[in-house]
């Protein structure tokens, strides 16, 4: 593992989210990457990620690996050498698709999967459009895990902290937990939604802390509870006040 670390998982999120966004309709290259997760079981050495291009004209992409890890509750993404891709950069033909392989360079560690970010970058393309052309460039940022033989699943405790301003979550377990749709109630029914999709990840043998919105219901009641989806499965989670 060497390098800088880059911007959290959250930040490169949203940038995808803005490109989209603001992507214009009939653009010429319009990239595409999936799986939206990547796995290397502990038996396997190598996945495969499909990038493909929805466009008229050829498109440039860069994939790279990132660490990842929650220190402090927040994601951070540090370069790694952990996991090999290959080709790192690439050009996928109009209307076509390219396979960049994902390969493990470590053995499997027991009893905790290792967690990355597979970052894929579309790179600029020449110039061109006239005066005042913007050319607005898409990044993914995938999950990826090395599985770890005898993994037990994550099992989370969740509380209220920082004098009721972040909810913060941890993981005993070996695998990470992913939350879905996410809300807070009480025993007297009121209700905090949290997220409406994704919510976020809690690491294995980690914790992550989420800021609750500045405007929001008194969560009065000695009963406080998350709603979720855990890693797919609707879940209910016992949350702790701590004064």
């Amino acid at each position: 593992m060497s390098g800088r670390p880059v911007a959290g998982a959250t930040t490169l999120l949203l940038a995808l989210l803005v490109a989209l966004l603001a992507r214009p309709t009939g653009a010429a290259g319009q990239l595409q990457a999936g799986p939206t997760l990547l796995e290397i079981g502990p038996q396997a050495t190598s996945t495969g990620l499909i990038l493909r291009n929805a466009g008229d004209t050829p498109v440039a992409a860069q994939v790279r690996v990132y660490a990842w890890s929650q220190p402090e509750g927040a994601d951070l993404l540090v370069p790694s050498d952990d996991i090999a891709v290959s080709p790192p950069i690439l050009e996928v033909p109009a209307g076509g698709e390219q396979v960049v392989r994902v390969v493990r360079l470590i053995p499997p560690v027991s009893g905790r999967d290792r967690s990355y970010r597979v970052v894929v970058d579309e790179l600029p393309q020449a110039e061109g459009g006239g005066r005042g052309h913007v050319n607005l460039r898409l990044r993914y940022v995938i999950p990826a895990f090395l599985r770890a033989p005898g993994a037990p699943p994550p099992t989370v405790a969740c509380r209220i902290a920082g004098g009721g301003t972040h909810l913060a979550c941890e993981n005993h377990g070996g695998r990470a937990a992913r939350f879905g749709a996410s809300r807070l109630l009480t025993d007297r029914g009121e209700v905090l939604v949290l997220s409406d999709g994704l919510f976020g990840y809690v690491l294995p043998g980690s914790h992550r802390a989420w800021v609750l919105p500045e405007v929001r219901p008194e969560l009065h009641g000695p009963a406080l509870q998350l709603e979720t989806s855990l890693n797919g499965q609707p879940a209910t989670l016992e949350v702790d006040r701590i004064p």
